[in-house]
């Protein structure tokens, strides 16, 4: 493959298609929903530097996203993961806080130039964004991508099933700890994605006659109906991990 790495800064040109793919390789509810208006700040100029776009024969193929942001006193990252990451990156953007860490955000690449090392190619490249940017960490709210598979097992549990060679189980989270990345806690409400009855009947497909939880398909945790509020809520649960920033 001849894939070429692209910062947004360097081709703005490209950040609309490179959304559209974004859109198309996750559940509606995700692509659509949880990317607010704060998502699109990440390609203003002081942040564009740090979205990855990669590209092959003039086409989009992958686009990396990651913030910095002020580590909360005393090192404790909070349960709102990746809600929580984005909003407090483009705030002390705004403040004019110092930042002393990087956050990935999302990693997403089309289907069939997966499992060819591209996405470690795209989070070493945010780990040399860190350490260009003199930043002294860089954390991962994980999304493990096997778990739809498993909807009875508990979410910590199976994020520490291990295959006979001690690696994690789920593919996402392996590629992470090959790359020395460790576990430091759940973030039990990484992502919210709170919407009308009628606008997740859309999004998923599925009908809901009452109230109460329900399966849904490619989610980590199941949705919660509230129908006399009009209200669905999901909740979903990632892991952060921290990188190491030594040189690779």
């Amino acid at each position: 493959m001849s894939i070429r790495l692209i910062t947004a800064a360097e081709r703005p040109d490209l950040v609309a298609p490179a959304e559209a793919m974004n859109s198309a390789v996750w559940p509606a509810y995700l692509s659509t929903a949880s990317y607010h208006a704060n998502w699109y700040r990440l390609y203003e100029p002081h942040l564009s530097p740090f979205q990855t776009i990669a590209v092959e024969d003039g086409a989009v193929v992958g686009l990396a996203n990651c913030v910095p942001f002020p580590l909360p006193e005393g090192g404790s990252l909070p349960d709102e993961g990746w809600d929580w990451v984005l909003a407090t990156g483009i705030a002390a953007r705004e403040k004019g806080i110092a930042c002393n860490a990087l956050s990935a955000l999302s990693v997403a690449i089309v289907p069939e130039y997966r499992r060819t090392g591209l996405a470690v190619e795209m989070l070493t490249r945010m780990k040399q964004f860190a350490r260009q940017a003199n930043l002294s960490a860089m954390y991962a709210p994980v999304r493990p991508t096997g778990k739809p598979r498993y909807p009875l097992q508990a979410f910590d549990t199976y994020c520490h099933w291990t295959r006979p060679d001690g690696t994690p189980f789920d593919p996402w989270l392996r590629t992470h700890v090959l790359m020395g990345a460790r576990f430091v806690s759940i973030a039990a409400r990484s992502m919210t994605v709170s919407a009308s009855t009628d606008q997740w009947q859309k999004w998923t497909g599925l009908r809901f006659p009452q109230s109460g939880a329900y399966y849904l398909e490619g989610g980590l945790a199941p949705l919660q109906i509230d129908l006399d509020a009009d209200r669905v809520t999901y909740l979903e649960p990632n892991y952060w991990m921290q990188h190491p920033l030594t040189a690779d």
